[in-house]
């Protein structure tokens, strides 16, 4: 999400002027800011939405470490019926946040942090709302399907040996050979 852009869940935290002792961080979406979030991420409805955790420096005034819990209640469209789909997502969330220089320096040297997530703080700042709503993005059902939903069957082709079902253009041509 660009700077000018307001998230849905905003919720910034300072990783620069972070105490010794970390943080404690409780998330907890307001109505609107819910709502605002089902729209963003396609969903018919996001009945809750909270995220709790600890903020805690690793060399401090340059990087921090976000592990938290994120649970949620959500309603998907299912993809066969168009049915409501309802479903509860617990995650855990385990992101490295570093400030711009400290991103720029690992980047020269080719410091690769593959092992976790990487997020850089812009002026030191980090939005954890932001962030934990991209942690439910990835981990929504892709393909959700309401109990009992079947993908409709495709006609066969009477002329097929194998009776694989057939593809639109085996049709048109079954009609234009027809005429």
């Amino acid at each position: 999400m660009s700077a000018r852009e307001k998230a849905e869940l905003h919720r910034p935290f300072d990783i620069v002027s972070l105490p010794d002792g970390g943080r404690g961080i409780e998330i907890v979406a307001s109505d609107a800011e819910r709502d605002a979030i089902a729209r963003r991420l396609g969903l018919l409805a996001l009945g809750a939405f909270a995220v709790r955790g600890r903020l805690d420096p690793l060399r401090r005034g340059r990087t921090a470490i976000f592990v938290a819990r994120m649970t949620a209640a959500v309603t998907q469209e299912c993809i066969v019926s168009g049915d409501p789909v309802e479903a509860a997502v617990d995650e855990q969330i385990h992101v490295r946040l570093m400030t711009e220089d400290e991103a720029e320096a690992r980047a020269e040297l080719d410091l690769d942090v593959d092992e976790e997530d990487v997020e850089t703080a812009e002026a030191g700042i980090a939005d954890l709302g932001d962030i934990s709503v991209q942690y439910l993005a990835i981990a929504l059902d892709p393909y959700p399907r309401a109990p009992g939903a079947e993908a409709p069957v495709l006609p066969e082709d009477d002329d097929a040996e194998d009776n694989i079902p057939s593809n639109p253009f085996a049709i048109l041509k079954k009609l234009k050979d027809k005429t």
